[in-house]
């Protein structure tokens, strides 16, 4: 049970800043997953928590010590870089004890460790194999078998599966969420694929121009976004701009050019403020039949039906500048019989409705150049 501490930690590369003044706490026995873009800082990141490319300002703390300056040997670190680093010309067996010699562990006792290490990760047909007679998935588990056995304070993981096949990639996935939960052990775990943070992370954070803009678990941080950016990275289908023109408490009516929605939020905002409003495809309701009048219920045109794997996206015309993406199974689309041109009714749950202040346009040109 380790807990990790970053307390405003920066780094920069000639007079480019990679990570400005970052903090970030990750508390005993999570999966805590990075999640950013291409040159956003993610390997910088796990570099300077590692020791290994130190940081040039800030303090790490795990459990409370103070180990900016301790060498990476020091810090009781496990790490599992991208190309899993094997030795290529050691057995699995020995780059598996690499760890354990290094620290001078008697032959027994190295021994005994790594035969059940490699009992545990079922690879005990392969212990005098070398790297280059294993599969992408095997090498994965020595790697992780490796990093593991020295007893780390923490693991460190930089995109593990990015280079397996996606059957191999679904499977190592399943066996590290296990094994983190089997171990208890805090697991740090840095990725650019979004879908494979939403299925793995207790809690994650989004990395952008060195700083996290939000962290929180899957479902706060994926249905409620803080900002623009991560509404857009992490791809809100639906983001629509509309003004505040009642509030009471925290219930407040949005307008969206002659749509009323209406909605609670904790912002503090008041009437007249402009807001971007976020909604997922899966909040809609849509019928080609009547919808008992409501709260968010209003009219629109189909413009298209697209295949989206084993169900339809369908997008709504709801007025002159705005359409909404609506997910919806083969099967209903086939029994509502819904086609192009049709006009059709829908509905959203007040509490599916997410509000971010303002609207910022600079945001969108941002991410854009992020993500190219």
């Amino acid at each position: 049970m380790h807990k990790l501490q970053l307390v405003n930690v920066s780094k920069s590369f000639g007079l480019k800043a990679v990570l400005e003044n970052l903090s970030l706490q990750i508390v005993p026995d999570e999966l805590f997953i990075i999640l950013g873009g291409s040159g956003s800082g993610k390997t910088t990141l796990l570099l300077g928590i590692l020791g290994l490319q130190p940081f040039d300002s800030g303090r790490i703390i795990i459990d409370g010590e103070d180990v900016t300056h301790l060498s990476p040997g020091e810090r009781n670190i496990g790490y599992v870089p991208q190309n899993y680093a094997l030795f290529p010309n050691y057995t699995v067996f020995e780059n598996i004890a690499f760890g354990l010699r290094l620290r001078k562990i008697s032959k027994n006792i190295i021994q005994s460790k790594v035969r059940k290490i490699i009992a545990d990760f079922g690879m005990q047909e392969l212990d005098h194999h070398f790297p280059s007679q294993l599969s992408g998935g095997q090498m994965q588990r020595v790697a992780l078998a490796r990093a593991l056995i020295v007893e780390p304070s923490l693991l460190l993981l930089d995109e593990p599966v990015s280079a397996l096949d996606r059957e191999t990639r679904k499977k190592i996935k399943a066996e590290l969420k296990d094994l983190q939960k089997k171990l208890r052990i805090t697991m740090i775990y840095i990725t650019h694929d979004q879908q494979e943070t939403l299925e793995m992370a207790d809690r994650f954070g989004i990395l952008n121009e060195g700083k996290i803009e939000q962290f929180g678990n899957p479902d706060e941080v994926f249905y409620k976004p803080k900002t623009l950016f991560v509404a857009q990275f992490l791809n809100t289908e639906n983001i629509l701009q509309g003004k505040i023109i009642h509030k009471f408490g925290n219930k407040v009516t949005v307008k969206v050019n002659s749509i009323m929605l209406k909605t609670y939020t904790p912002l503090e905002i008041s009437e007249g403020d402009p807001v971007t409003i976020c909604i997922r495809p899966g909040a809609i309701h849509l019928s080609p039949h009547r919808i008992q009048q409501g709260k968010n219920v209003f009219t629109g045109m189909i413009e298209s039906i697209y295949p989206i794997g084993r169900d339809l996206e369908i997008k709504v015309i709801i007025s002159s500048s705005d359409v909404l993406k609506i997910r919806i199974s083969r099967i209903v689309v086939k029994e509502l019989k819904l086609t192009h041109g049709m006009s059709v009714n829908l509905s959203i749950d007040e509490a599916f409705i997410h509000l971010i202040p303002g609207i910022n346009k600079n945001l969108c040109n941002n991410l854009v150049a992020y993500l190219t």
